[in-house]
């Protein structure tokens, strides 16, 4: 429902004043009247009467007018989503995204707290002489990478649900990364499927040539930062869907949710 207050400021005075010298005892006073009624829209009489009611009707819980919550569903019945993807679907995106993006962060991350710092061992060769070699704890890396694998299947997941055609063509460039380096985390016992997820078998992993495994998961342009930065990209074509939900009313106007009543309140 659209309220519009419409005073025409050229022609008050002229309206106004027209009748005045007329021998007419209720024209005189009816304009006297009407003089009264503006004088109360201009010092805004009015409008506090209106704000006081439709605050009073809003905290009044023995108030028969219509609740917020009811005033809310109506505005929102009344409204037009251009979205293509409901909230829920949105914010499934958003957490799987931001799941995918900590996996990542733990797998590139540098320095003492690397699930890649390497232990030096010495070990005693058969003729009695030593060798100093770098030793990474497969299991602690198995472990995140396996989270991480996880997270990107459900992102995935939440991908598919969507009916954007950004998000899905987002989706896309995601999976296509994968593509690109399906062979090297073949090699380390990571596979891509038919249905654009990973799998990843346990012993062929920790089997695997470490450096390989780092080489993915760790280096600067490793599989997980490019699959975070995709993940960046698919998490703004979903924000960008959610900006469309309940855009314009029937009516075409702006409407974001606004309920009725509470647009007297922004008004006066």
């Amino acid at each position: 429902m659209a309220y519009n207050i419409n005073m025409n400021m050229k022609n008050d005075y002229s309206f106004l004043f027209s009748g005045m010298g007329s021998g007419s005892a209720s024209g005189g006073l009816g304009n006297l009247n009407f003089l009264s009624d503006y004088g109360s829209i201009k010092n805004g009489s009015y409008g506090k009467l209106l704000k006081a009611y439709y605050n009073k009707a809003e905290n009044d819980n023995t108030s028969t007018s219509v609740s917020k919550t009811e005033r809310e569903s109506i505005s929102n019945k009344l409204s037009t989503s251009l979205a293509k993807d409901s909230a829920k679907i949105l914010t499934d995106i958003d957490k799987a995204v931001g799941k995918v993006k900590e996996s990542a962060d733990a797998l590139t991350s540098k320095g003492k707290d690397s699930v890649f710092n390497a232990k030096e061992i010495i070990a005693e060769n058969e003729d009695g002489t030593t060798t100093r070699k770098q030793q990474y704890d497969m299991d602690a890396i198995y472990k995140a990478v396996s989270g991480f694998v996880k997270d990107y299947n459900s992102l995935v997941d939440s991908i598919g649900k969507s009916g954007s055609a950004n998000v899905q063509k987002a989706g896309s460039n995601m999976s296509n990364i994968t593509s690109l380096y399906s062979k090297n985390l073949e090699k380390v016992g990571i596979k891509v499927g038919a249905d654009k997820k990973l799998s990843i078998d346990e012993d062929t992993f920790k089997k695997a040539d470490a450096s390989k495994v780092k080489s993915l998961f760790n280096d600067s342009s490793s599989f997980a930062r490019n699959i975070s930065s995709q993940a960046s990209f698919v998490n703004y074509a979903a924000s960008r869907e959610a900006q469309k939900a309940n855009t314009y009313n029937n009516t075409g106007y702006y409407n974001n949710n606004y309920a009725i009543g509470d647009l007297f309140n922004s008004i006066f």
